[in-house]
């Protein structure tokens, strides 16, 4: 069932592919992407960490937009999952939210995915000794 709802998300028109990470960056499921494992945690992570600093802030954060390599990048979390949806332009971002609302209701629900998330699940904030921000994004991240 994991990969119905997954193939749903990738059938949007747009949508180069779809990952499920935990919550330490660990890449769990893929649908339609042929980039490297190493490629899709780095990007998981820096989800994840953009996710800790408004953690510690006291402020949670459940929507993450990105771009890389010229893709658009929208990941949500919930439940130490981190759903990551590449896409050609956010142009599509109505019926693609719409469909990611759906979606991670019935992945939540899963549970295979609820024990993977259950074994990867870690404090929010160790992910921020993972990896590391460019400058440019620490003059952003600052500002928040």
């Amino acid at each position: 069932m994991i990969e119905r709802w997954l193939k749903e998300i990738k059938n949007v028109p747009g949508v180069k592919g779809v990952f499920i990470a935990s919550g330490r960056g660990a890449v769990l499921h893929n649908e339609g992407l042929k980039i490297n494992k190493k490629d899709l945690e780095d990007i998981a992570l820096r989800a994840l960490r953009i996710s800790a600093l408004f953690n510690e802030k006291d402020e949670n954060v459940s929507e993450i937009e990105l771009f890389w390599e010229n893709l658009f990048i929208l990941c949500r979390l919930s439940n130490n999952i981190l759903l990551v949806t590449l896409c050609e332009s956010p142009k599509i971002l109505p019926l693609l939210r719409i469909t990611l609302n759906v979606s991670l209701s019935h992945l939540l629900q899963e549970k295979k995915i609820i024990k993977m998330a259950h074994n990867h699940a870690t404090d929010k904030t160790l992910v921020l000794r993972k990896g590391k921000f460019e400058e440019d994004e620490l003059s952003l991240l600052s500002n928040l």
